[in-house]
């Protein structure tokens, strides 16, 4: 469950888009759906070599995070021991068009603040319907200290990854989470939102 507001309204945002499919395209949410988001937004592609590459990312990621990963490739981002992790999630996300939810801490640059924040990823279709690009939203959420309920570890991604959820992009049915296993059976049968 969304735990943000504007995650929350970003999801809804991107299920009125899509309609009756599994995915949206760029023209049925793109900037102009995304206007309120845009700032928070980053977008990866699969290209045709089968690389994944940041397209675009939004100014208040770039000073959350520190720098502006815009045109870069993932695997030049991240060093070379994370990329099995990176290439797993990836292609399982690609490969099945499935939505992920992630709650991380991480230091913010500058401040040194520790900072919660939530990420959604959703898939969209290009132009010939294939999907090839991801649109991941992510915002501070103000929440209470949690005890961890898994193994806590760094990730290829940003800071220490908390929880996370795979979810079929269809039914919004969890189908596989991460660090907070074994979940129960009543979560498992949750929708996303």
């Amino acid at each position: 469950m969304p735990q943000a507001e504007p995650v929350r309204k970003f999801l809804e945002a991107w299920l009125d888009a899509r309609g009756d499919k599994t995915m949206p395209s760029p023209q049925e949410f793109g900037p102009f759906q995304m206007r309120p988001y845009l700032t928070h937004v980053a977008v990866y592609r699969r290209m045709p070599e089968g690389r994944y590459k940041v397209t675009l990312q939004g100014t208040g990621l770039v000073e959350a995070f520190g720098f502006d990963a815009t045109g870069m490739y993932l695997d030049d981002i991240y060093p070379k021991e994370n990329h099995p992790e990176l290439n797993h999630l990836y292609e399982m996300l690609f490969g099945n068009g499935y939505l992920s939810h992630s709650i991380r801490t991480y230091e913010r640059k500058g401040s040194g603040a520790i900072v919660t924040i939530e990420q959604v990823m959703v898939p969209l279709s290009n132009e010939d319907g294939q999907h090839d690009r991801y649109v991941l939203l992510a915002y501070n959420v103000p929440m209470p200290q949690r005890p961890r309920t898994g193994e806590v570890k760094k990730t290829v991604s940003l800071g220490i990854l908390e929880e996370r959820t795979i979810y079929d992009a269809q039914t919004l049915l969890p189908i596989a989470c991460d660090l907070t296993t074994p979940r129960s059976a009543d979560e498992m049968a949750l929708p996303l939102i």
